[in-house]
């Protein structure tokens, strides 16, 4: 199966923790060695945040083309190809539409490898569907083993799988819909705290200096875990799971 995660993730991640921390830590400390030590940790807690958020899409991403495939697999089956066949004329319509950069058309090149190996249809499904961890695939792959032990229509079952997919698609798509203006709003609140420091900076030098000392440090430690937890809320707020 093709690998989700690589070094890319890793210094993308750490890059991107890494400039942000800074620039936060910096204004709430004004030190650049407790800033340094602050944004090397944090970088490394982004790296496990950026493959998180990579996987998320991926599996986004996956699930989108797995609905096509199955409408693939569905007609080859119905044309009288045998499953092994069928997803191979499924991999090559994904090609034609997603070119060779597709992820499914990858894990149906490796799903039929396996069946060509008389591996169990059910047994290669389950695999495939653990390691994407994806809930839609998952639950066609438990109505596929229903059918495989009670003998149902593999045709019927997979072209009901895939327009389920596709409804819980839609409904996705109109909820990140509806939320993208909230999500704007709480990037741009988010930005605010930091600026408001960084204009006290600009416009009043010295205003401030007293919360850089000892004491004023504690009181910043406070702020700025405040408002961390205050992000960090405003990110789970707009995530909603379907």
């Amino acid at each position: 199966m093709r690998e989700i995660d690589g070094w890319k993730i890793y210094a993308k991640g750490f890059g991107k923790g890494f400039i942000k921390a800074v620039l936060i830590s910096y204004l709430f400390y004004r030190s650049k060695w407790i800033s340094l030590v602050l944004s090397s940790g944090f970088g490394f807690v982004s790296i496990f945040l950026e493959k998180k958020e990579h996987h998320r899409k991926q599996c986004y991403e996956i699930t989108l083309q797995f609905r096509e495939g199955l409408y693939g697999i569905a007609a080859a089956l119905g044309a009288g190809y045998a499953m092994e066949n069928a997803v191979e004329e499924a991999r090559k319509d994904l090609l034609l539409l997603y070119g060779e950069d597709s992820l499914l058309a990858a894990e149906f090149l490796w799903i039929k490898q396996r069946l060509e190996l008389n591996q169990p249809l059910e047994k290669v499904f389950l695999e495939f569907a653990k390691h994407w961890k994806s809930e839609d695939i998952m639950h066609f792959v438990q109505v596929l083993q229903t059918a495989k032990r009670t003998g149902g229509d593999l045709i019927a079952v997979t072209r009901m799988a895939a327009e389920k997919i596709g409804e819980k698609i839609e409904v996705k798509r109109e909820i990140h819909t509806m939320i993208a203006g909230k999500k704007m709003e709480g990037r741009i609140m988010n930005m605010i705290p930091p600026g408001i420091i960084l204009y006290f900076w600009l416009s009043s030098p010295g205003f401030l200096d007293c919360l850089y000392k000892a004491s004023g440090r504690m009181v910043m430690t406070v702020l700025l875990a405040l408002y961390l937890l205050a992000y960090w809320w405003s990110g789970k707020i707009s995530d909603i799971q379907v």
